[in-house]
């Protein structure tokens, strides 16, 4: 498909006229950006509104660096080969739905073009899960003739009358397979790993780490070679009598957010670790908590890092998968953020930084206006240094103090409180800190402290 689509839009370049341009047409699979914008380390969200408009109908292309004059004017050379995470990290945190995508570019005459390719969702239809100026969480786009709309009524109820027909043409396609190959069939549980082989045999469990490996789920789809099967599933077969094994019912989400990933490390529990460890290399930000996911799983740091290192190149983040690697390949330094006035031994009053306190501490110590911050921040560390309360309106007025506080903690006062540290890194996620970078990374630090082997 890439390659087609670089074919014709390089057939449709008009090389006679003074600027380079094209002959192609805004169409119901293709559309035309003048630039691309990249904010941080992400594609500007408005283009989401086309991304699933495609993904909804029969996928498309936007390509990117063409005028309205359909002028090949070109996208800032710095992102030539820009890297797949600015389009993943947008897309993920944007849509609800599961597309196949990629975005390349290439340089036409000193002009460098980028395609971003959406295929044709594998269900649908694709939710926006965030607002912005052009539109509203939960709206949904359609792609029709050289434009993007809110879906149509009579196109929704088309679409979900097709998704509903897959399914049922999915289990027909089951039942029919179940009928051929008669009482020698079988019926996998590709979540509990139960082998059901009705009245004739035991039942069977697969084991958890090969149900794992197990990517039909995940991919939504498998191909198999004419008379070879998709899978050969290798292990050593134990034998047991399933009524009297411990069953337990894991509730594995089919969405993990950045939020639910510091949820079952503050907690200490989690049930799909494995998932979790997945997901990390898919972020913007290598700062995630990790061990506790390493241990939870029962890897090693090496068997960690070679699982990851097998995970389809297409979903990941390369650059966070290469980080990722590095902090568990050596004693990793996550670093102190802002500075600890060793002198001030005063602590918060309730919890809080007060008026009165704030000018006691600084007339005490004759620290200038200009050095309020720090007091701040010293106040604050000599409180969680005797694990003392931290109110919740300090924690939302002052959240960067508190994490910066916290990135000068000893793993010393770590062991010696762990409970305290994981319920006041709860209270901290919920404000909502998602680009600090000094919270994640003294998060990292109390990881690797409590978990790491």
């Amino acid at each position: 498909m890439k390659d087609e689509i670089l074919l014709d839009f390089e057939k449709s370049l008009d090389v006679t006229k003074p600027v380079l341009s094209t002959t192609l047409e805004e169409s119901e699979t293709l559309e035309f950006k003048s630039s691309l914008q990249v904010k941080s380390d992400t594609i500007d969200k408005q283009y989401l509104k086309t991304i699933s408009a495609f993904a909804n109908n029969a996928g498309g292309t936007i390509i990117f660096g063409i005028s309205p004059e359909k002028e090949v004017v070109g996208i800032k050379a710095e992102f030539e080969n820009l890297d797949n995470r600015y389009i993943s990290s947008t897309i993920n945190t944007g849509l609800d739905g599961s597309f196949r995508y990629s975005f390349l570019t290439k340089n036409f005459l000193g002009k460098v073009v980028g395609f971003l390719i959406v295929e044709k969702a594998i269900t649908r239809p694709v939710i926006l899960k965030v607002d912005s100026a052009e539109f509203k969480l939960g709206e949904i786009y359609f792609r029709y003739p050289a434009q993007t709309s809110k879906i149509m009524a009579s196109d929704l109820r088309t679409l979900i009358a097709e998704e509903i027909s897959n399914g049922v043409n999915k289990v027909v396609g089951n039942i029919n397979k179940l009928i051929e190959i008669g009482e020698n069939a079988a019926i996998l549980d590709t979540k509990s790993g139960v082998i059901d082989t009705g009245n004739r045999m035991p039942k069977f469990v697969l084991d958890e780490k090969i149900l794992a490996n197990l990517n039909i789920i995940k991919l939504g789809e498998f191909v198999e070679k004419e008379g070879s099967p998709a899978y050969v599933i290798k292990g050593e077969i134990q034998t047991g009598n399933l009524d009297h094994m411990e069953v337990i019912e894991k509730q594995v989400p089919s969405n993990l957010y950045e939020r639910d990933i510091l949820k079952y490390f503050t907690s200490g529990k989690c049930e799909c670790p494995l998932l979790v460890l997945e997901k990390l290399i898919t972020l913007s930000s290598q700062y995630f908590p990790i061990h506790f996911f390493i241990n939870e799983h029962g890897f090693t740091n090496k068997e960690v890092i070679d699982h990851l290192n097998s995970v389809d190149e297409k979903v990941i983040n390369s650059t966070t998968k290469d980080k990722i690697i590095e902090r568990l390949s050596i004693d990793y330094d996550y670093g102190i953020h802002g500075v600890i006035d060793k002198d001030i031994t005063e602590v918060l009053d309730n919890g809080n930084i007060t008026k009165q306190l704030l000018s006691a501490v600084s007339e005490k110590y004759k620290k200038p206006v200009s050095s309020n911050s720090k007091v701040k921040r010293s106040l604050i560390y000599n409180s969680l240094i005797e694990y003392a309360e931290i109110s919740n309106e300090l924690l939302s007025k002052e959240t960067t103090l508190v994490t910066t506080a916290l990135t000068n903690i000893t793993a010393e006062i770590l062991l010696k409180n762990k409970d305290y540290f994981l319920a006041l890194i709860d209270r901290i996620a919920e404000t909502g800190v998602k680009r600090n970078t000094s919270f994640k990374k003294a998060v990292c630090f109390v990881d690797k402290v409590l978990y790491s082997k």
